[in-house]
């Protein structure tokens, strides 16, 4: 577990900042020792990370306790409020419409999605910001490089789920090694503001071997084993690189969304009969 002091250093904020949200009942640590030192896990990083980037829009303490305890439909609705809370900051004040429009196109979209059924799109060439290589898939390395990598961009990108998400070393030919892979965390260039030179890659514009499942361990190994059996009744070649890219859905404790996509570049030609629309 993480004390107190290394929690705030993963999320770039302050000791004391961490107790008075104790205080507020806002924040609380998994673990309080009876000498009164607070525990920490690496899962409450994201929802740190969310409740700091509410605050940096001057929402009340209230305004997030709503927030937290409320649906998605209502989070939606205090965010829309909120705006008129940040007519100075016109910068933020864009990048808070632009989440919230993208959030509200993508669950219209998800809406027709199916999970678990593997299909062919074409996908345009999108370019990503991108964090070091992570070495393993441990919670620990997971928490380290979501916290370095986000702090480099602006507080609002943590809100912002859409056209988020890794890259991972694998190919389709082997799904059980997803757990020992190495990864990467990527951002779309272009939507968030960022401190810092941040190294980029390019995901083409290309057909895409594609499913939709529920991000969880068990889900993920489902989707990349159909993935496989679908590639291989299709003769399809791909490239051995995952791309999972976030649903647009709220981030979840492992800092992804409830849904992703499982993204492998087609190598060779597709019948056009085979592509399903976007």
């Amino acid at each position: 577990m993480l004390k107190i002091s290394e929690m705030a250093e993963l999320a770039n904020t302050t000791r004391r900042a961490l107790i008075f949200y104790d205080q507020k009942n806002i924040f609380k640590p998994k673990y309080t020792a009876s000498t009164g030192y607070r525990y920490y896990d690496y899962s409450q990083l994201y929802d740190l990370l969310f409740i700091l980037g509410l605050r940096s829009l001057n929402l009340s303490l209230s305004e997030i306790k709503a927030i937290k305890s409320q649906s998605q439909t209502i989070q939606t609705s205090y965010l829309l409020n909120a705006q008129n809370k940040v007519t100075k900051k016109i910068t933020e004040f864009v990048r808070i419409q632009q989440v919230l429009e993208k959030k509200l196109e993508k669950q219209a979209s998800l809406d027709n999605e199916v999970l678990y059924k593997p299909v062919v799109r074409q996908r345009p060439p999108i370019t990503f910001w991108c964090s070091r290589q992570a070495v393993n898939c441990t919670e620990a390395e997971v928490a380290q490089l979501f916290a370095e990598f986000y702090k480099q961009l602006d507080t609002l990108s943590i809100m912002d789920t859409t056209k988020a998400g890794c890259l991972t070393n694998l190919s389709i030919d082997r799904p059980h090694d997803y757990d020992g892979a190495s990864f990467r965390i990527i951002k779309e260039v272009g939507s968030v503001k960022h401190k810092r030179m941040i190294p980029v890659l390019k995901k083409d514009a290309a057909n895409y071997a594609c499913v939709l499942v529920d991000n969880t361990t068990t889900g993920i190994h489902h989707g990349l084993e159909l993935l496989q059996t679908f590639c291989h009744q299709q003769h399809l070649k791909t490239e051995d690189y995952l791309w999972q890219i976030n649903s647009g859905e709220p981030l979840m404790e492992n800092g992804f969304s409830k849904y992703i996509w499982l993204d492998f570049t087609i190598l060779n030609s597709v019948d056009n009969t085979l592509i399903s629309p976007n």
